[in-house]
């Protein structure tokens, strides 16, 4: 870590310098100066001529700002050199404002000021070369905001000496290969700097992390959080941030973001655990980066593109609780990839909102919510995925002739056991419905008003409560499927569901292997099943699982790479939106079964072993005892022969 000043000798400092302050000063209002010309005795100005030698000088004041105003210093479009001194600043209490702004201005000096009792603290916006030194902030919110559109204009000598809370500022600029870690704060903000390694930080109850035009960077390991309600933001920000891998931290409870990436683009945010932030990712105005493999729990929106994002990848990531409000959220934002998600418990999976076109949603779990899909968007691709016990499946909510929903494409997934499988509002047109499953045992759980298309190249929809007939064996049924409430029409019913595995969400992305299994005093009995080796994969399992598609299918075999701890403190396994009872077996690393347990269907229990265990195989409830799998089975894997 960077040698940094004691904290006890800025202590020192900064309280003789309050006090001198504190002795001399004198009543004033908010001081407003828009311009070099503005630097003036009514504006505050004791002594100084705007020169590098002879700053204008601000100095000694006592200014209590009052509720409607929203700063207590505003400094803006100036080039004069100046100095703001020894001043006390109170009660900045406008959450949009702080206690000093300066905009657009040059070869600014604060110090020895004290800023009490307020949201927000100094706000820097488009400056260069500013000073900051022996300041003390006590605010609730931002102390300090530094935003810039170049590298330049977060050039500033921000010192050790400036307190925010009683924990120095950390504010780094131009650093290439360091190490930033151990830092216990409430702040941290890296500019213009490259290859470095920010890790093993904690930063609680303050600014948290904030990296600005850094590149090629690795943000690991590090806890950002607030253990109380202070009106902080986000955990993690990056603002024109390019080629950095933010990785395996926690972010919890940020009044605003988890991670929140601005401008940014080539990014990898990876594996990283976000727990009841508002918002646990945002991504702004900010192309080709790659959200994947992270843990995303009672976020009210897990995940959110906006403002132009496009080439984005959302992949492999697990969303859950039923606090979050949408689980991924796509609004102003086009061709973007959201590719093999577990979202679960969710009140509304995916939402394609306003703008959000050419945005391709695939093989995603989309379990036990209010809704599956919301779409607004237009020329979207959705397929493959599973929509399951859902209230509705897909819905296309209504605009009211604001606007058009069109062009989207929906083929291959699976709808069950929601209560309506799909509402296509009467501002819907030219979307496009086939090689669908839809399970259920009636026709009405779907809705269009007829300007939709529900066959495709002589293919349409598998209708579990079909009862036409195929009398040329074609595959096709013979009689149409009418699409209330005015009797759109699916000319090609499919007959045969075989092509349904295809459309299972996560499961769809599963390798199947062939197992063997050596029961005790039994032959060698082979069965097939989906190796689960990621975590996403793990948390799926059956989850939203159609019942109708059981038979014969391979069961799910759950590898953690080493053995894991069990019981109830370590690895356990819930039927939570699992329809069906299953048999569950636990295997060490040698593949010796160590115990085996069935389980309810939509359990809230959690089963596990008190012991390590490497796998674990789910098969059908029964089938356990039908194939002799007891005490004494090995089980042996493909690649060890």
């Amino acid at each position: 870590m960077k040698k940094r000043t004691p904290v006890l000798l800025a202590l020192i400092w900064v309280g003789f310098c309050f006090a001198v302050g504190a002795s001399a000063s004198n009543s004033h209002d908010p001081i407003s100066i828009l311009g070099n010309s503005d630097f003036t005795v009514e504006n505050g100005v004791v002594a100084g001529s705007g020169t590098a030698e002879n700053p204008y000088l601000i100095a000694g004041w006592e200014i209590d700002i009052p509720e409607d105003t929203r700063y207590g210093i505003k400094v803006e479009n100036t080039t004069a050199h100046f100095i703001i001194r020894g001043v006390i600043l109170r009660d900045a209490g406008d959450l949009q404002g702080a206690a000093i702004r300066l905009g657009f201005v040059s070869f600014a000096t604060i110090e020895d000021t004290t800023i009490a009792n307020s949201i927000n603290g100094i706000e820097m916006t488009s400056c260069t070369d500013a000073t900051l030194r022996r300041n003390v902030l006590y605010v609730t919110g931002q102390g300090l905001r530094v935003a810039g559109e170049s590298a330049e204009e977060y050039r500033h000598v921000i010192h050790e000496t400036n307190l925010l809370n009683d924990y120095p500022i950390n504010y780094l600029y131009d650093e290439d290969g360091e190490t930033i870690s151990g830092l216990r704060s409430n702040n941290l903000y890296v500019a213009a700097s490259r290859n470095l390694i920010i890790t093993e930080n904690e930063i609680s109850d303050g600014d948290g992390i904030h990296l600005a035009f850094v590149e090629d960077s690795q943000v690991t390991n590090n806890k950002a959080y607030r253990s109380r309600p202070v009106l902080t933001e986000n955990g993690i920000s990056l603002s024109n941030c390019t080629g950095n891998s933010i990785h395996g931290n926690e972010l919890a409870n940020n009044a605003r973001a988890g991670i929140y990436l601005w401008l940014c683009s080539d990014n990898d945010l990876t594996e990283n655990q976000l727990l009841a932030n508002d918002y646990g990712v945002i991504l702004a105005a900010s192309d080709d980066n790659r959200i994947t493999g992270n843990v995303l729990v009672a976020n009210p929106t897990g995940i959110e593109l906006s403002a132009g994002s496009s080439g984005n990848e959302i992949v492999g990531n697990i969303i859950t609780h039923e606090n979050t409000k949408f689980g991924i959220t796509i609004s102003r934002a086009v061709a973007n990839h959201v590719e093999g998600n577990a979202i679960v418990e969710c009140e509304t999976g995916v939402v394609l909102a306003s703008q959000a076109n050419n945005n391709k949603v695939q093989a995603n779990t989309i379990v036990g919510g209010a809704y599956g899909l919301s779409i607004t968007g237009s020329y979207n691709e959705i397929t493959q995925n599973l929509i399951s016990q859902n209230a509705q499946g897909i819905l296309f909510p209504e605009t009211y002739g604001q606007q058009t929903t069109r062009g989207n494409t929906f083929h291959d997934n699976l709808l069950a056991d929601n209560n309506t499988h799909v509402y296509l509002n009467l501002d819907s047109e030219g979307n496009s419905l086939f090689r669908n499953v839809f399970l259920g045992k009636t026709t009405l759980v779907v809705s269009d008003h007829g300007k939709n298309t529900w066959t495709v190249s002589g293919e349409g929809n598998y209708w579990e409560g079909y009862d036409g007939n195929d009398e040329d064996g074609d595959g096709i049924g013979d009689a149409p499927v009418l699409v209330y409430p005015v009797g759109a029409e699916d000319t090609a019913p499919l007959i045969d569901s075989a092509f349904a595995r295809g459309g299972l969400g996560v499961l769809t992305t599963l390798e199947e292997a062939l197992l063997t299994l050596h029961p005790q005093e039994r032959e060698e009995l082979e069965i097939s099943a989906l190796i689960a080796d990621e975590d996403v994969k793990r948390f799926v399992g059956f989850r939203g699982f159609p019942e109708f598609l059981l038979k014969d299918f391979p069961g799910i075999l759950f590898d953690y790479g080493e053995e894991v701890p069990g019981g109830l403190t370590g690895t356990a396994f819930t039927m939570r939106t699992v329809a069906f009872p299953l048999d569950i077996g636990f295997f060490d690393g040698s593949g010796m079964l160590l115990g085996t347990e069935t389980m309810e269907k939509d359990s809230e229990e959690r089963y596990t072993i008190e012991a390590q265990f490497r796998f674990a195989l789910e098969l059908p409830s029964g089938t356990f005892a039908q194939l002799g799998i007891g005490a004494g089975t090995h089980l042996r894997l493909p690649e060890e022969g």
